[in-house]
């Protein structure tokens, strides 16, 4: 009973979390979520408390500060795990981007093959890939009793990706107004298509100066720094407990790093 009424206070506090989770295609509700999100923090403080305990168990004093120090960083986990759907929002945006000419270009030839848009919508929603998944959702709330144009009104609200948003305005208004579809159509693919070839360019000239900066403090930096370390450290003959401890942090840091620059690379990668 606790727990349930210190979860709903935070779904309370977090009114904002049930169109988060929308956008980000999660089918939860902010109790499940919020509830996953504190068993995550729980697993993953056990998780970390394990590894400390295997790497500081030989000596008591570094293992009960580095305990006390994983303690006050549990709010960080749980503010980390709860802002996740966040990322989710981020991520869908970028998979519907990545399918939107063919979203658009579904639409213009079935549209010029003669079918009406709400059948249109129907074929495509029984594509399995990310445009058609999302308007089955529009699809599922035409058909349970709302019309098209507030199907894709509602759609718009909730989409994640804007120049989604902007194609679905732009179909709403057609069907409110009474515009030829085929040319908004052509239009959005023309200002899609050169919008693409605009972010691919930027991308290329970002890139570079990433490799440059990986290639530096990634792969010369760590080999030539471990490598002048250990030659240090038989010089002045360390003892092998404290370099043990020298190399893990060295070891964490790098793999922070290394983990770092992939999300670098993934993520201007995803925003094409």
């Amino acid at each position: 009973m606790v727990l349930t009424a210190f979860i709903r206070g935070i779904v309370k506090r977090n009114p904002e979390l049930k169109t988060k989770l929308r956008r980000a295609g999660i089918k939860s509700t902010p109790f499940q979520y919020v509830y996953q999100s504190i068993s995550m923090t729980v697993l993953s403080f056990i998780a970390f408390a394990i590894i400390l305990f295997f790497i500081f168990r030989d000596n008591f004093l570094l293992l009960i500060v580095t305990e006390i120090v994983l303690i006050l960083i549990v709010p960080l986990f749980y503010f980390f795990w709860l802002s996740f759907v966040d990322v989710k929002i981020r991520q869908y945006a970028r998979e519907l981007e990545g399918d939107l000419l063919f979203v658009s270009e579904y639409f213009l030839v079935s549209l010029e093959s003669g079918l009406p848009l709400g059948n249109a919508i129907q074929r495509l929603s029984s594509i399995n890939r990310p445009g058609g998944r999302f308007f089955k959702g529009v699809f599922t709330d035409f058909k349970t009793g709302h019309d098209l144009e507030t199907a894709l009104d509602d759609a718009a609200f909730y989409s994640p990706s804007d120049p989604l948003k902007t194609l679905l305005k732009r179909l709403k208004d057609s069907l409110v107004i009474g515009v030829d579809l085929r040319n908004i159509l052509e239009n959005f693919i023309v200002e899609s298509s050169e919008k693409k070839v605009a972010e691919i360019r930027s991308y290329a000239k970002k890139l570079n100066p990433i490799i440059m900066l990986y290639l530096l403090l990634g792969v010369v930096l760590p080999s030539l720094g471990l490598t002048f370390f250990i030659l240090g450290a038989a010089l002045i003959q360390m003892t092998p407990n404290l370099l043990k401890y020298i190399l893990i942090l060295c070891f964490l840091l790098m793999f922070a790093f290394q983990y770092m620059s992939y999300s670098i690379f993934s993520f201007n990668k995803a925003t094409l």
